[in-house]
């Protein structure tokens, strides 16, 4: 009796083996399965792409001492002088983390701040999408997109107060007489325009509100008048708060500079125009005199546009939010290089009090 019960014990115990091997199996299977099917839904994929390389090869061509790149090179492809550049790398990557490099968790180097800043601004001077700069920089479009991002939140913020300032009592006297010696307009502070950017993604919503009649056909083009009724500009004249810039044409006083516009532009007491059908030697030659003058505006936006290529092709950016960031740090970057170079108009006093600064 006690071998025959000992022997079903064993098979009992023997059965519930085999079992627990069999719901083993299953599980394994069902796992597998399920690993399989997800891994096949799965799109993105993980691409040693070796920044480290990435970065040595920009350095070797444009940072070392004996670079590939120099010079001409370095001033074509970057749009400024080397020094220049450094000094912007160094100060966007002390005040914003994102371009301070970090190391991940397997203690891979992630990527320079060399290498962010330089995508950032080849996407600003060639216009590219930001897919295009993996293969030459090792860099995926979601981190090219985020250099350029951070880059021109971090521009504004730190270099927006000195080169997007309102002009100062010493700026509004160098603009006068830089004026008044070129061109011969006495009390002139600049010459007003618009610069069409075309918004290839423009909402529907947004159809129409920022075109001129004769532009009907490219929407997102801007028209002067709608860019001057949203703009802060000239506030501080409309409530008398706008610094003293009072000049004298033949004994008559004025308080205020005043801009040469074209004929689109109100009728405001700053805004100078040119006579639509002239009668008389004299009012063709003021004419003749403020088409020339205006001729420096057209040129500032024409090499705006050549320096910085992304606003000659259509905006593909979504927010209306990203595109002002991008337009602002165009302007920021094309005022340091023409300071860099020496050749600015109006020198900048750190002791001399700066207005309050508006968004144009």
């Amino acid at each position: 009796m006690s071998s025959s019960s000992s022997s079903e014990e064993f098979q009992t115990i023997f059965d519930t083996a085999i079992a627990c091997v069999q719901m083993a199996e299953q599980t394994y299977n069902v796992v597998c399965n399920n690993a399989a099917a997800s891994s096949q839904r799965r799109t993105r994929r993980y691409i040693c792409r070796n920044r480290e390389e990435a970065n040595q090869r920009l350095v070797q061509d444009y940072f070392a001492e004996n670079a590939t790149y120099q010079g001409y090179y370095f001033r074509r492809r970057f749009r400024m002088l080397k020094g220049l550049f450094e000094r912007i790398v160094e100060d966007v990557t002390r005040e914003c983390s994102f371009f301070q490099q970090r190391y991940d968790t397997r203690g891979t180097p992630g990527f320079t701040p060399l290498q962010k800043c330089t995508v950032a601004l080849r996407q600003l001077a060639y216009g590219i999408p930001p897919d295009a700069l993996d293969e030459s920089f090792r860099m995926s479009a979601r981190i090219a997109r985020d250099s350029l991002h951070f880059f021109c939140k971090t521009v504004i913020q730190f270099y927006g107060p000195k080169y997007l300032r309102k002009p100062t009592r010493n700026n509004i006297l160098q603009l006068q007489a830089h004026h008044a010696s070129v061109h011969g307009f006495p009390g002139m502070l600049g010459s007003l325009d618009c610069l069409h950017w075309a918004w290839e993604n423009c909402p529907t919503a947004y159809h129409g509100q920022f075109t001129r009649a004769c532009f009907f056909g490219s929407p997102g083009s801007i028209n002067d008048i709608n860019v001057l009724n949203r703009s802060l500009i000239f506030n501080n004249i409309y409530d008398g708060s706008a610094l003293d810039s009072s000049f004298q044409v033949r004994g008559t006083p004025y308080k205020y500079g005043y801009y040469l516009v074209d004929g689109i532009y109100p009728e405001y007491a700053v805004f100078v125009k040119s006579f639509i059908a002239p009668h008389g030697s004299r009012r063709k030659k003021f004419k003749r005199a403020q088409e020339r003058a205006r001729k420096d505006v057209e040129r500032a936006f024409g090499a705006l546009k050549k320096r910085w290529f992304i606003l000659k092709k259509p905006a593909a950016y979504l927010g209306e939010e990203k595109l002002q960031e991008i337009m602002y740090t165009c302007l920021i970057l094309h005022n340091m290089i023409i300071e860099d170079e020496g050749r600015a108009i109006c020198a900048f006093d750190e002791e001399e009090t700066i207005p309050e600064t508006q968004p144009i």
